[in-house]
Protein backbone atom coordinates (compact mmCIF):
# COMPACT_ATOMS: atom_id res chain seq x y z
CA UNK A 1 0.00 0.00 0.00
CA UNK A 2 1.76 2.83 -1.37
CA UNK A 3 1.78 6.32 0.36
CA UNK A 4 1.63 5.06 4.39
CA UNK A 5 4.33 4.57 6.90
CA UNK A 6 3.85 1.24 8.59
CA UNK A 7 4.84 -0.38 11.66
CA UNK A 8 5.62 -3.86 11.43
CA UNK A 9 6.58 -6.42 14.67
CA UNK A 10 8.59 -9.11 14.68
CA UNK A 11 8.11 -12.24 16.58
CA UNK A 12 10.01 -10.83 19.37
CA UNK A 13 9.15 -7.79 18.71
CA UNK A 14 5.86 -8.51 19.77
CA UNK A 15 6.71 -10.91 22.62
CA UNK A 16 8.61 -7.89 24.00
CA UNK A 17 5.73 -5.50 23.87
CA UNK A 18 4.04 -7.91 26.77
CA UNK A 19 3.85 -6.92 30.48
CA UNK A 20 6.31 -8.59 32.43
CA UNK A 21 4.92 -10.97 35.20
CA UNK A 22 6.83 -10.49 38.36
CA UNK A 23 6.96 -13.78 40.53
CA UNK A 24 6.10 -12.25 43.83
CA UNK A 25 2.59 -11.30 41.75
CA UNK A 26 -1.24 -12.78 42.30
CA UNK A 27 -4.11 -13.27 40.33
CA UNK A 28 -5.40 -9.61 40.35
CA UNK A 29 -1.98 -8.75 39.26
CA UNK A 30 -2.94 -9.48 35.81
CA UNK A 31 -5.97 -7.99 35.02
CA UNK A 32 -9.81 -9.05 35.30
CA UNK A 33 -11.63 -9.38 31.91
CA UNK A 34 -15.27 -9.38 31.73
CA UNK A 35 -16.43 -10.73 28.75
CA UNK A 36 -20.44 -10.27 27.12
CA UNK A 37 -20.62 -12.60 24.62
CA UNK A 38 -22.55 -15.61 22.89
CA UNK A 39 -26.21 -16.34 22.38
CA UNK A 40 -27.89 -19.82 21.94
CA UNK A 41 -27.35 -20.01 17.58
CA UNK A 42 -23.62 -18.82 18.36
CA UNK A 43 -22.79 -21.13 21.24
CA UNK A 44 -18.75 -21.53 20.58
CA UNK A 45 -18.15 -18.05 20.33
CA UNK A 46 -17.77 -17.67 23.72
CA UNK A 47 -15.79 -20.69 24.48
CA UNK A 48 -13.13 -19.56 21.37
CA UNK A 49 -12.59 -15.45 23.01
CA UNK A 50 -12.44 -16.91 27.04
CA UNK A 51 -10.14 -19.78 26.44
CA UNK A 52 -7.62 -17.43 24.41
CA UNK A 53 -7.95 -15.16 27.11
CA UNK A 54 -7.17 -17.34 29.92
CA UNK A 55 -4.14 -18.63 28.01
CA UNK A 56 -3.11 -14.97 26.72
CA UNK A 57 -2.77 -14.43 30.18
CA UNK A 58 -5.13 -12.70 32.48
CA UNK A 59 -5.63 -13.00 36.04
CA UNK A 60 -9.45 -13.38 36.13
CA UNK A 61 -11.40 -13.68 33.22
CA UNK A 62 -15.34 -13.86 33.80
CA UNK A 63 -18.09 -14.53 30.89
CA UNK A 64 -21.42 -12.95 31.10
CA UNK A 65 -23.60 -15.27 28.80
CA UNK A 66 -26.86 -17.03 28.17
CA UNK A 67 -26.77 -20.46 30.49
CA UNK A 68 -26.29 -22.65 27.30
CA UNK A 69 -23.11 -21.08 26.45
CA UNK A 70 -21.76 -20.85 30.04
CA UNK A 71 -22.33 -24.61 30.50
CA UNK A 72 -20.76 -25.41 27.14
CA UNK A 73 -17.35 -23.02 28.14
CA UNK A 74 -17.26 -24.27 32.06
CA UNK A 75 -17.10 -27.49 30.70
CA UNK A 76 -13.49 -27.07 29.43
CA UNK A 77 -12.59 -23.54 30.31
CA UNK A 78 -12.65 -24.35 34.44
CA UNK A 79 -10.37 -21.93 35.43
CA UNK A 80 -13.19 -19.08 34.37
CA UNK A 81 -15.75 -17.74 36.40
CA UNK A 82 -19.75 -17.54 35.12
CA UNK A 83 -22.14 -14.11 35.79
CA UNK A 84 -25.31 -16.52 33.99
CA UNK A 85 -27.83 -13.41 32.73
CA UNK A 86 -31.68 -13.36 31.90
CA UNK A 87 -32.53 -14.22 28.03
CA UNK A 88 -34.56 -13.03 25.65
CA UNK A 89 -35.34 -15.47 22.64
CA UNK A 90 -31.71 -17.03 23.32
CA UNK A 91 -30.10 -13.88 23.56
CA UNK A 92 -28.83 -11.84 26.60
CA UNK A 93 -31.76 -10.01 27.71
CA UNK A 94 -30.82 -6.24 27.75
CA UNK A 95 -31.84 -5.54 31.57
CA UNK A 96 -28.86 -8.25 32.22
CA UNK A 97 -26.98 -5.02 31.27
CA UNK A 98 -27.59 -3.95 35.28
CA UNK A 99 -25.86 -7.05 36.65
CA UNK A 100 -22.96 -7.10 33.66
CA UNK A 101 -21.97 -3.34 34.03
CA UNK A 102 -22.02 -4.14 38.34
CA UNK A 103 -19.46 -7.06 37.67
CA UNK A 104 -17.75 -4.29 35.23
CA UNK A 105 -17.07 -2.48 37.91
CA UNK A 106 -14.48 -4.80 39.47
CA UNK A 107 -12.77 -5.40 35.76
CA UNK A 108 -10.05 -3.84 34.28
CA UNK A 109 -11.32 -4.15 30.76
CA UNK A 110 -14.19 -5.45 28.92
CA UNK A 111 -14.68 -7.85 25.44
CA UNK A 112 -18.47 -7.25 23.84
CA UNK A 113 -20.12 -9.09 20.95
CA UNK A 114 -18.40 -12.54 20.04
CA UNK A 115 -21.37 -14.14 18.93
CA UNK A 116 -24.33 -12.14 20.84
CA UNK A 117 -26.92 -11.77 17.84
CA UNK A 118 -27.93 -8.63 16.01
CA UNK A 119 -31.71 -7.66 17.22
CA UNK A 120 -32.86 -4.69 19.32
CA UNK A 121 -32.53 -6.58 22.22
CA UNK A 122 -29.30 -7.12 21.83
CA UNK A 123 -28.39 -3.32 20.27
CA UNK A 124 -30.19 -2.04 23.95
CA UNK A 125 -27.48 -4.18 25.76
CA UNK A 126 -24.59 -3.43 23.51
CA UNK A 127 -25.39 0.89 23.75
CA UNK A 128 -26.22 0.25 27.80
CA UNK A 129 -22.53 -1.39 28.35
CA UNK A 130 -20.82 0.74 26.39
CA UNK A 131 -22.29 3.97 27.13
CA UNK A 132 -22.35 3.40 30.97
CA UNK A 133 -18.82 2.27 31.42
CA UNK A 134 -15.41 3.80 31.41
CA UNK A 135 -13.38 0.61 31.36
CA UNK A 136 -11.22 -0.21 28.33
CA UNK A 137 -13.23 -1.93 26.12
CA UNK A 138 -12.45 -4.25 22.68
CA UNK A 139 -15.88 -4.67 20.85
CA UNK A 140 -16.45 -7.38 18.28
CA UNK A 141 -18.42 -8.50 15.88
CA UNK A 142 -22.02 -8.55 16.12
CA UNK A 143 -20.86 -5.81 19.08
CA UNK A 144 -20.15 -3.46 15.89
CA UNK A 145 -23.54 -4.65 14.05
CA UNK A 146 -25.61 -3.40 17.00
CA UNK A 147 -24.33 -0.30 17.07
CA UNK A 148 -23.46 0.57 13.74
CA UNK A 149 -25.35 3.54 13.81
CA UNK A 150 -23.87 4.83 16.81
CA UNK A 151 -20.27 4.98 16.58
CA UNK A 152 -19.79 7.52 18.39
CA UNK A 153 -20.03 5.19 21.73
CA UNK A 154 -16.71 3.51 20.20
CA UNK A 155 -14.93 5.77 21.83
CA UNK A 156 -11.66 5.11 23.52
CA UNK A 157 -12.35 1.83 22.59
CA UNK A 158 -10.34 -0.79 20.08
CA UNK A 159 -12.73 -2.19 17.44
CA UNK A 160 -12.19 -5.23 15.51
CA UNK A 161 -13.92 -5.06 12.34
CA UNK A 162 -13.99 -7.22 8.78
CA UNK A 163 -14.40 -5.45 5.98
CA UNK A 164 -18.29 -5.84 6.02
CA UNK A 165 -18.75 -4.36 9.49
CA UNK A 166 -16.71 -1.70 9.10
CA UNK A 167 -18.44 -0.76 5.71
CA UNK A 168 -21.32 -1.00 8.28
CA UNK A 169 -20.19 1.03 10.41
CA UNK A 170 -19.20 3.60 7.66
CA UNK A 171 -22.03 3.36 5.56
CA UNK A 172 -20.76 2.61 2.59
CA UNK A 173 -19.46 -0.78 0.25
CA UNK A 174 -17.24 -3.23 1.07
CA UNK A 175 -15.83 -2.40 -1.95
CA UNK A 176 -15.15 1.43 -0.77
CA UNK A 177 -13.47 -0.71 2.15
CA UNK A 178 -10.72 -2.48 0.27
CA UNK A 179 -9.92 0.29 -2.22
CA UNK A 180 -8.18 2.09 0.33
CA UNK A 181 -8.38 0.23 3.98
CA UNK A 182 -5.78 2.13 5.56
CA UNK A 183 -7.48 5.48 4.77
CA UNK A 184 -11.02 4.13 6.03
CA UNK A 185 -9.16 2.96 9.49
CA UNK A 186 -7.39 5.53 9.95
CA UNK A 187 -10.60 8.43 9.38
CA UNK A 188 -12.63 6.11 11.28
CA UNK A 189 -9.78 6.03 14.40
CA UNK A 190 -9.14 9.91 14.13
CA UNK A 191 -12.56 10.88 13.91
CA UNK A 192 -14.24 8.35 17.06
CA UNK A 193 -11.07 8.10 18.86
CA UNK A 194 -10.35 4.62 18.80
CA UNK A 195 -8.04 1.94 17.45
CA UNK A 196 -9.35 -0.39 14.52
CA UNK A 197 -8.49 -3.45 13.78
CA UNK A 198 -9.46 -3.86 9.88
CA UNK A 199 -8.93 -7.60 9.61
CA UNK A 200 -8.27 -8.89 6.19
CA UNK A 201 -5.80 -10.80 4.59
CA UNK A 202 -3.67 -8.27 5.58
CA UNK A 203 -4.77 -6.14 8.65
CA UNK A 204 -4.16 -2.70 8.86
CA UNK A 205 -4.68 -1.28 12.58
CA UNK A 206 -5.32 2.64 12.98
CA UNK A 207 -4.80 4.99 16.19
CA UNK A 208 -6.60 8.26 16.80
CA UNK A 209 -3.01 9.95 17.13
CA UNK A 210 -1.95 8.75 13.28
CA UNK A 211 0.06 5.71 13.50
CA UNK A 212 -0.73 2.53 11.14
CA UNK A 213 0.46 -0.63 11.76
CA UNK A 214 0.08 -3.57 8.54
CA UNK A 215 0.21 -7.34 9.24
CA UNK A 216 0.55 -9.06 5.59
CA UNK A 217 1.00 -12.80 7.71
CA UNK A 218 -1.96 -14.14 5.04
CA UNK A 219 -3.12 -17.50 5.81
CA UNK A 220 -5.91 -18.88 4.41
CA UNK A 221 -6.42 -21.20 7.78
CA UNK A 222 -8.19 -17.76 9.62
CA UNK A 223 -10.90 -17.91 6.79
CA UNK A 224 -13.01 -19.90 8.94
CA UNK A 225 -15.59 -18.78 12.37
CA UNK A 226 -14.10 -18.45 15.18
CA UNK A 227 -10.85 -17.04 13.91
CA UNK A 228 -11.80 -13.56 15.27
CA UNK A 229 -12.76 -14.58 18.08
CA UNK A 230 -9.91 -16.15 19.18
CA UNK A 231 -8.02 -12.79 18.15
CA UNK A 232 -10.77 -10.75 20.14
CA UNK A 233 -9.96 -12.61 23.30
CA UNK A 234 -6.62 -12.18 22.92
CA UNK A 235 -6.71 -8.43 22.70
CA UNK A 236 -8.80 -7.81 25.33
CA UNK A 237 -6.85 -10.13 27.70
CA UNK A 238 -3.93 -7.59 27.12
CA UNK A 239 -5.83 -4.82 27.38
CA UNK A 240 -6.90 -6.27 30.99
CA UNK A 241 -3.66 -6.88 31.79
CA UNK A 242 -2.66 -3.22 31.28
CA UNK A 243 -1.16 -2.67 27.65
CA UNK A 244 -2.09 0.67 25.65
CA UNK A 245 -4.76 0.11 22.93
CA UNK A 246 -2.45 0.58 20.29
CA UNK A 247 0.55 -1.34 21.63
CA UNK A 248 -2.12 -4.22 22.60
CA UNK A 249 -4.18 -4.67 18.95
CA UNK A 250 -0.70 -4.77 17.22
CA UNK A 251 1.16 -7.37 19.76
CA UNK A 252 -2.28 -9.58 19.46
CA UNK A 253 -2.25 -9.14 15.62
CA UNK A 254 0.95 -10.56 15.70
CA UNK A 255 0.92 -13.02 18.12
CA UNK A 256 -2.37 -14.43 16.57
CA UNK A 257 -1.02 -14.22 12.73
CA UNK A 258 2.14 -16.46 14.21
CA UNK A 259 0.65 -18.59 16.09
CA UNK A 260 -2.12 -19.48 13.26
CA UNK A 261 1.33 -20.03 10.79
CA UNK A 262 2.03 -22.59 13.20
CA UNK A 263 -0.98 -24.23 13.09
CA UNK A 264 -1.09 -24.18 9.66
CA UNK A 265 2.54 -26.14 9.79
CA UNK A 266 1.20 -28.36 11.79
CA UNK A 267 -2.52 -29.07 10.42
CA UNK A 268 -2.25 -27.87 7.04
CA UNK A 269 -4.14 -24.04 6.31
CA UNK A 270 -7.11 -26.02 5.22
CA UNK A 271 -7.08 -28.67 8.21
CA UNK A 272 -6.36 -26.01 10.99
CA UNK A 273 -9.30 -25.56 13.60
CA UNK A 274 -9.24 -21.74 15.38
CA UNK A 275 -9.27 -23.38 18.63
CA UNK A 276 -5.81 -24.87 17.81
CA UNK A 277 -4.54 -21.74 17.67
CA UNK A 278 -4.54 -21.30 21.57
CA UNK A 279 -1.89 -23.98 21.66
CA UNK A 280 0.31 -22.84 19.30
CA UNK A 281 0.01 -19.22 21.16
CA UNK A 282 1.38 -20.70 24.44
CA UNK A 283 4.35 -22.48 22.26
CA UNK A 284 5.33 -18.62 21.55
CA UNK A 285 5.01 -17.69 25.14
CA UNK A 286 6.83 -20.30 26.42
CA UNK A 287 9.70 -19.73 23.87
CA UNK A 288 9.75 -16.18 24.92
CA UNK A 289 9.50 -15.97 28.77
CA UNK A 290 8.68 -12.14 30.50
Amino acid sequence: MEGYSFITLTENGACNLLPRRDSLSHKGSFGTLLIAASSEDYIGAASLCTESALKSGAGIVCLASVRMAVSVCAAHCPEATYLICDEKDGQIAAHAADKILEKAKKSTAMLIGCGLGNTENSTNLVSRLLSETDIPCVVDADGLNCICTRPQLLKNSIITPHAGEMARLCGCDIADIKADPAKTALDFAQKYSCVVVLKDADTIIASPDGKLFLNTGRNSGLAKGGSGDVLAGITASLLAQGMKPFECAMAAVTLHSLAAKRCAQKYSERGMLPHEICESLREIFAEHKR
